[in-house]
């Protein structure tokens, strides 16, 4: 019987999800998110073995992505090398709810190895490692072109099934509107989840240039419109990176606590400045 192929051609952005592939096995996806996941599209792939793209990259969402690491590195103090808070993107992890599976997320914020234990045992550990056995991401991040809003939920919510990861952070940046503003740029609608481990639900930002479900008009701005506004701002803890218990489950009372070359007790995202990233980026 031949061996199942996932087709080379990719899709318009207009058409996803994209089937490219039935019948494929953990092992097969793996290797073949292995050579293409750098060509800039997000795969999945279902319980049944078929595999869709999901999403693609491209000018936004690339600057999206950078400004996030930009955020995430700001504790590291400006030190090039040795740093405390490692941030990367589209580093391999397991999928925490498929045995074996690779996934990858377009931000991860992780401890140097410096600082906590690495992985004794191969995968699933303990503790928790990435594919290459280095420690766990702590901090995810995904950003959604395509993807439809339920769909990022769903992910973001996925990566919380490994208890390592102890936030969340979802963007859903929303079709462009038809109008512009003086400037040129397509007035647009966007969308931010966090998620926080332990705790129900997610907190919901609505921060695009006007509400979604709205038309454009200036009686449904969302007031996410200058840089430092602490209502479109999110706060995710610096000492989180470092979750590392003695036990599993962790001690009642457990606190992680961030080594003293960290310069920031908080990470602080300014929705403004990724909204206003997004509008300059933006294709027409």
């Amino acid at each position: 019987k031949p061996r199942p192929e996932i087709k080379d051609e990719l899709p318009s952005e207009s058409s996803f999800p994209y089937k490219i592939g039935s019948k494929i096995t953990v092992e097969e996806y793996n290797n073949f998110l292995v050579r293409k996941e750098s060509s800039g599209y997000k795969y999945q792939r279902k319980s049944n073995g078929n595999v869709y793209v999901i999403d693609m990259s491209d000018p936004e969402h690339g600057a999206v992505c950078a400004l996030l690491q930009t955020y995430f590195n700001l504790a590291n103090g400006g030190a090039i090398s040795n740093r405390p808070v490692d941030v990367s993107g589209d580093d391999f992890h397991y999928n925490p709810t498929v045995n074996g599976e690779f996934t990858a997320a377009d931000v991860i914020v992780r401890p140097d190895e410096n600082y906590v234990q690495r992985p004794i045992f191969p995968y699933p550990g303990p503790p928790a490692g990435d594919k290459n056995g280095n420690p766990h991401a702590r901090i995810v991040c995904e950003v959604a072109n395509a993807q439809n809003i339920g769909s990022l939920a769903s992910k973001c919510q996925n990566w919380l099934n490994q208890v390592y990861v102890r936030y969340v952070l979802g963007i859903k940046l929303h079709d462009k509107r038809t109008t512009q503003d003086p400037q040129g740029r397509f007035y647009r609608s966007m969308t931010a989840m966090l998620f926080q481990q332990g705790v129900p639900g997610y907190r919901v930002w609505d921060f695009g240039t006007h509400q979604l479900g709205y038309l454009t008009d200036n009686a449904h701005l969302t007031g996410c419109n200058t840089p430092n506004i602490p209502a479109f701002q999110i706060t995710i803890p610096v000492n989180e990176v470092f979750w590392d218990p003695l036990t599993f489950p962790a001690a009642a009372g457990y606190v992680p606590v961030a080594p003293p070359t960290v310069t920031l007790g908080n990470f602080t995202i300014d929705l403004f400045e990724i909204q206003q990233i997004v509008l300059k980026r933006q294709r027409n």
